[in-house]
């Protein structure tokens, strides 16, 4: 399996697969890819699905998001599972006539770039043509005799190396190649890197990519992450920032994930420590909660320990998934809080029925009631204390005639994952080498482009 030692986040985030907000990666500004260095810093635009894309050229155009994706009634519209766009890297693969540019999700959790190429089943539509090996003359199988192909890679004759797994995108199946990764910059025109390791998927199964996305664009701890395959190349990766933002309707601006030296000062940051470090993951120590600035002290530290043996529990960081999961027996005391405590400081009551696509669903008859919804607190290791306003955990949804306030946190029965959705306006800096992770508030789109 791809991600053998991480299979969980198969069962873990298939529930969340069709409202998936990925955020990505795209044009490498302004570093020059031949001449960087270890000490040189360098940024990626985080730049949306909805973005005019030339894939021919990288050029990136302006915002359009379809009318069928405005709702006003929504209180966290750019949240809503459904309709609203991705994040991706655009990202150019292959030589010669076989070169595109393509959008591809960013993972934390994957350990390899992966992309669909022909043949590959079942059709699935996305934005661009699908990449064709034959067209590209640097194309390259990775042999089974390679360095890189070791498990979770599997040798498959005399001239392949396989890859197979589950992630929250798609099950996917390939091979192991090497080929050349361009990234447009229409100011300084094209970088390019020869020899990267990506996976050529011909199988891409329960492919939730709402018909843009054409792969995955790993950022992990493994060796054949792209992070990683970067820094082999003398570039400063093992400190990255992000802070993320949502876009309004017609605008063309972008975020930006930034690389070693572009990474903004962090002084002011609140900070905790990573642990695991001999996993791939980026696991945070998640030591309590409260609500509304109250502590729920059945919840404690215990819940979210690690059992390293059965690869289950703890808490990590993944851009890649839409929600922020919590594991079960310390989700079940949550949500107990969070039904009382709008039932009776708001009467506002549960849904006794499933609302598609959500776990926990209250109706909402009064206007005004939003901006009065709880607030939560993650307690983390050595004291940091990380704020999730009302705003980014609660969506609005119609079902049945009827206006429903849907809670953003869900279920998991193996682990805590704080998603996409909860990292929203603040700043993210995760420093490999020191092992520490930064956060403070920000309004992120002073950060854009």
């Amino acid at each position: 399996s791809l991600y053998s030692a991480y299979s969980h986040k198969s069962s873990t985030m298939s529930c969340l697969s069709a409202s998936m907000l990925c955020f990505l990666l795209a044009l490498l500004t302004p570093a020059n890819l031949t001449s960087a260095t270890g000490n040189i810093g360098f940024s990626l635009p985080l730049v949306s699905s909805h973005h005019k894309l030339n894939h021919t050229t990288g050029e990136i155009g302006e915002l359009l998001l379809p009318e069928a994706d405005v709702n006003p009634m929504n209180i966290r519209p750019k949240v809503a599972p459904a309709g609203w766009p991705m994040f991706s890297v655009v990202v150019g693969v292959g030589s010669g006539r076989g070169q595109h540019f393509y959008k591809l999700a960013l993972d934390f959790v994957g350990n390899l770039t992966w992309i669909r190429c022909k043949p590959c089943t079942p059709e699935e539509q996305q934005e661009g043509p699908i990449f064709d090996a034959a067209l590209s003359p640097k194309y390259a199988l990775v042999k089974p005799t390679s360095i890189h192909c070791k498990p979770p890679f599997v040798g498959h004759g005399h001239d392949k190396c396989s890859f197979s797994g589950t992630t929250s995108l798609a099950a996917v199946h390939g091979y192991l190649a090497s080929d050349v990764f361009t990234f447009g910059d229409t100011g300084t025109g094209h970088r390019s890197l020869d020899g990267l390791i990506f996976g050529c998927a011909h199988r891409a199964t329960e492919f939730w990519n709402h018909g843009i996305v054409a792969g995955a664009m790993s950022l992990n701890k493994r060796s054949t992450s792209f992070k990683y395959q970067l820094a082999a190349h003398g570039f400063a990766t093992s400190k990255f920032s992000y802070c993320l933002f949502y876009h309004g309707q017609h605008s063309a601006k972008h975020g930006f994930l930034r690389f070693g030296s572009d990474v903004p000062n962090h002084d002011h940051a609140h900070s905790t420590a990573s642990m695991y470090h001999d996993t791939m993951l980026y696991f945070i120590g998640l030591e309590g909660v409260s609500l509304n600035g109250q502590r729920l002290t059945r919840i404690n530290r215990g819940m979210f320990s690690r059992d390293q043996a059965r690869k289950h529990g703890s808490t990590i960081i993944d851009v890649g998934t839409p929600e922020t999961r919590m594991i079960r027996a310390a989700y079940d005391i949550l949500e107990a809080a969070v039904i009382a405590d709008l039932q009776h400081r708001l009467g506002v009551r549960r849904a006794g029925y499933r609302v598609p696509g959500s776990h926990l669903c209250f109706i909402v008859s009064i206007h005004g009631i939003y901006q009065k919804l709880p607030s939560i607190t993650l307690h983390l290791a050595g004291g940091a204390q990380l704020t999730i306003r009302w705003d980014l955990l609660f969506v609005t949804k119609m079902h049945h005639g009827a206006q429903h306030a849907c809670f953003l946190i869900f279920p998991d029965e193996k682990m805590t994952v704080l998603g996409a959705a909860q990292q929203v306006d603040t700043r993210f800096t995760i420093d490999a080498d020191q092992r520490l992770l930064y956060f403070a508030p920000e309004n992120c789109e002073n950060d854009s482009s």
